[in-house]
């Protein structure tokens, strides 16, 4: 693929919603919770349309807690890749692990950029936490920060925006 631009989205929160569990919103576990964000399949759709290589970057540390099936994680990432997602990485962690991919460290994008010869001014990172910023900033990537909250002022990123369709925007403006 030649790609004009490397976009790095994080999974939950910011393609599909999150679920209300235990009091908190947290990632879904069951395929049958899986629901896109309004506007996320056309903001995906933007930008495909204008060149750019989107790769999932993805914490799910509920397989290796065992709170999640393998199947129901492979059923999510298959409904990525028939939306045109070009990649989905997954890790799948928990912070006992002390891995090199889960985000905040920048493992999972630093995998796939070595395979490929960009320019570091055409790579970006979509995130609505704060791990999923410092990940992007630790490979040189331009940071969105999602958040539909005055949160943001708390994270160093380069833009801020309430959702993805907003954040495609923003790229396809920049690119």
């Amino acid at each position: 693929m030649n790609a004009n631009s490397v976009v790095f989205l994080d999974r939950d929160g910011v393609i599909n919603e999150l679920v209300m569990r235990d009091a908190s919103m947290v990632s879904p576990r069951l395929f049958s919770e899986f629901k896109m964000c309004d506007g996320a399949a056309e903001a995906i759709k933007s930008l495909i349309h204008a060149g750019c290589e989107l790769v999932v970057v993805t914490n799910q540390p509920d397989i290796s807690r065992k709170k999640m099936l393998q199947s129901e994680l492979n059923k999510m990432t298959e409904a990525l890749l028939a939306m045109g997602i070009h990649k989905v990485v997954i890790c799948p962690h928990s912070d006992d692990d002390f891995c090199k991919c889960r985000k905040p460290k920048p493992g999972m994008l630093k995998d796939h950029l070595t395979v490929r010869s960009i320019d570091p001014q055409k790579i970006w990172m979509i995130g609505d936490r704060e791990s999923d910023i410092a990940a992007g900033k630790s490979v040189g990537a331009t940071t969105i920060f999602l958040s539909a909250t005055s949160e943001h002022n708390k994270i160093d990123s380069d833009y801020y925006c309430k959702s993805l369709n907003r954040a495609a925007e923003i790229i396809l403006r920049e690119i």
